[in-house]
């Protein structure tokens, strides 16, 4: 389990600034560089308020702030579509979540990833697990499928089953990058009206598609909308 994080100083509100490059290895594909670049902020207690209030102090309340804010995405949008939106738009949305640094990182470690998302992807798997069950109700950890979309990737989909409904299941495909255009096309069509969430995205934007992709791309993600950034 990862170590929670360090209280914010009392005078400011105390982001982390977090370079990571991630680069081949046998989990991925020859030549690939990632970087993900969170710039945070720090910002005067006297004009935003108690730190508490802004940014979660440990994992455990950004995975509570995380389901409530995507618990009410999730039903505003039914709403807007009982009240006659755009039924053809099903819930489709973003979550950044920040994975906390493993316990056994030092203060010297230029890369506390240096195994990229295979590194990442048991932590993550447990949180997207948490989130699924508080998001669905009445449900467990029990109550999830799981599936490989592509193990050199590192992708997964997570399925979790409400006990009430099938109507009223959520799915989840972790770490999705621009190669796995193709089966998110594949797993928005299975999953229908249903919510679908993106977590941790490894793309920004449709050009990262490429030339000839981008277009469909664009059309696709267009349906998505933000349901929880950290």
């Amino acid at each position: 389990r990862a170590a929670p994080w360090p209280k914010p100083h009392a005078a400011f509100i105390v982001q982390y600034v977090v370079c990571r490059e991630l680069k081949s290895s046998r989990h991925d594909r020859p030549g690939r560089t990632m970087r993900r670049h969170l710039v945070l902020l720090s910002l005067p207690l006297l004009l935003l308020g108690p730190a508490d209030a802004l940014i979660p102090s440990t994992p455990g309340e950004q995975t509570r702030r995380a389901v409530a804010s995507i618990r009410e995405t999730i039903s505003r949008r039914a709403a807007d579509a009982a009240d006659g939106g755009d039924a053809s738009r099903p819930p489709r949305l973003y979550v950044d979540y920040l994975i906390p640094l493993p316990r056994e990182t030092k203060a010297e470690d230029i890369d506390p990833w240096p195994g990229g998302l295979a590194q990442q992807y048991p932590y993550a798997e447990e949180i997207v697990r948490e989130i699924l069950a508080g998001v669905v109700d009445g449900s467990t950890g029990d109550d999830c499928t799981t599936q490989i979309v592509s193990e050199t990737d590192c992708c997964g989909l997570y399925i979790q089953q409400s006990p009430v409904s099938a109507r009223d299941d959520v799915a989840c495909l972790v770490f999705a990058s621009p190669d796995q255009f193709d089966d998110l096309k594949r797993i928005e069509a299975m999953v229908g009206p249903r919510p679908l969430i993106l977590f941790n995205r490894q793309f920004q934007r449709a050009e990262d598609f490429g030339f000839f992709g981008k277009g469909e791309a664009s059309r696709v993600l267009s349906r998505y909308e933000w349901g929880y950034a950290f």
